[in-house]
C-alpha cells in the first residue's frame, strides 16, 4: 500500500514538474517574439524535437526488441493526432496567442480540462466522480484567485480580438482532442517514444509546407535572429517539446487521463510565477493562496481519489 501510494505521490511530483515546463513556453514565446516569426516559433522546435527523440527511440527499441512501426496498421493511429495534436494544435496557439490578449488566452485555457474531460468520456469511457468534480470547483477556484488582475484585464468584446479567441479556443480543442487521444494509444500498447516521436513526425511533415513556402526557413536569417532567440527555441525544443510530453505520457501509463490533465490549472499560477522572475511583474497574497488551493485540488484526485471514494461510500452505507 505504501508503495502504492508513494508511486502516486511521484506521479503528482511529475504532474506538477509538468506543467511548469508548459508553461515556461509563454515567457519564452513573448521573449522570442520579435525576432522570429509564428511559423517559427510552431514549427522549428517541433522538428528539432523529432530529430533529437529518433535515435532515443532507436536505443529504447534495440532495448526492448522492438521494431519501428512503419507499417501502415500501425501509421494510420498517428496521422490524424500528428495533423491535430501538433500541427493544428501548435500553429493555432501561436497565431491565437499574437491576435488575443494575454489575459484573454490565460482565461481560454481554463476550458482545457473541460474539454479534456468532454473527449475522455466518450473515448476512453472514462466517469467523472465526486472527488474529480470537487477538485475541478477547487482549481478552478484556486486559478481566479491567482488570475484576479487577468480576469480584469479580460476583454471579450473587442472584435479585434474575436479572431485570435477562436483561434486560441480550437487551439484548447486540440491539446483536449490529443492529451485524450494519447492516453487511447497507450492502452494500445505503444511506449510514450513511440506516441512522442510518431506524433511529432506526423506534425512535422505537415509543417514543412509552411517553413518552405509561407514563411521560409534560412539557417543563416536564424542565426542572426540572436542568442536570445537561438536559446528560446533550444529551450521549447528540449523542455517543452520532449521532456515534458515523454514525463506525462510516463504518468498516463497509470492516471486517467480527466486526472492528470487536472494539472493544467497550476499553468496560470506558474506563468505569474515566472513573469516575477523573468519579466518583473509581482506577486500577490490572492496569487499564492490560489497556487495553494490548485496544488491541494490536484493532490486530491492524483494521490488521495481513492481513499477519499472510500470514505465516501463507508459514509454512505452508513446512512442508509
Amino acid at each position: 500500500m505504501s508503495i502504492a501510494k508513494s508511486q502516486k505521490g511521484f506521479d503528482w511530483f511529475l504532474v506538477v514538474i509538468v506543467n511548469f515546463l508548459w508553461a515556461t513556453q509563454v515567457p519564452v514565446i513573448r521573449f522570442i517574439g520579435d525576432s522570429l516569426g509564428p511559423v517559427s516559433v510552431a514549427f522549428i522546435p517541433t522538428v528539432l524535437s523529432t530529430i533529437l527523440l529518433i535515435p532515443f527511440l532507436w536505443i529504447v527499441n534495440k532495448k526492448q526488441n522492438r521494431t519501428f512501426r512503419w507499417r501502415w496498421k500501425d501509421v494510420k493511429y498517428f496521422i490524424f493526432p500528428g495533423f491535430i495534436g501538433i500541427f493544428m494544435m501548435q500553429f493555432a496557439f501561436t497565431f491565437g496567442s499574437q491576435h488575443t490578449l494575454a489575459a484573454n488566452a490565460g482565461i481560454i485555457t481554463l476550458t482545457i480540462p473541460v474539454i479534456v474531460a468532454i473527449f475522455s468520456s466518450f473515448m476512453l469511457k472514462e466517469k467523472l466522480n465526486v472527488v474529480r468534480i470537487i477538485s475541478f470547483v477547487l482549481a478552478i477556484g484556486g486559478v481566479l484567485l491567482t488570475s484576479m488582475s487577468d480576469v480584469s484585464g479580460a476583454n471579450f468584446k473587442e472584435g479585434e480580438f474575436t479572431m485570435g479567441n477562436l483561434v486560441f479556443l480550437f487551439a484548447c480543442f486540440c491539446c483536449g482532442y490529443y492529451n485524450t487521444y494519447m492516453k487511447k494509444l497507450i492502452d494500445r500498447g505503444y511506449t510514450e517514444f513511440e506516441i512522442l516521436v510518431y506524433c511529432s513526425l506526423a506534425g512535422s511533415i505537415f509543417s514543412l509546407p509552411l517553413l518552405i513556402w509561407v514563411e521560409p526557413f534560412h539557417f543563416d536569417t536564424f542565426l542572426q535572429a540572436g542568442s536570445k532567440a537561438i536559446w528560446g527555441i533550444l529551450e521549447l525544443t528540449i523542455f517543452v517539446y520532449a521532456v515534458s510530453w515523454l514525463l506525462f505520457l510516463y504518468v498516463l501509463k497509470r492516471m486517467d487521463v480527466t486526472q492528470a490533465i487536472l494539472g493544467n490549472y497550476l499553468m496560470p499560477f506558474f506563468i505569474a510565477l515566472l513573469g516575477i522572475f523573468l519579466l518583473n511583474e509581482s506577486i500577490t497574497p490572492l496569487m499564492i493562496v490560489g497556487g495553494a488551493i490548485i496544488l491541494i485540488s490536484t493532490l486530491l484526485v492524483t494521490v488521495y481519489e481513492n481513499k477519499l471514494l472510500g470514505l465516501l461510500k463507508r459514509e454512505k452505507v452508513k446512512i442508509i
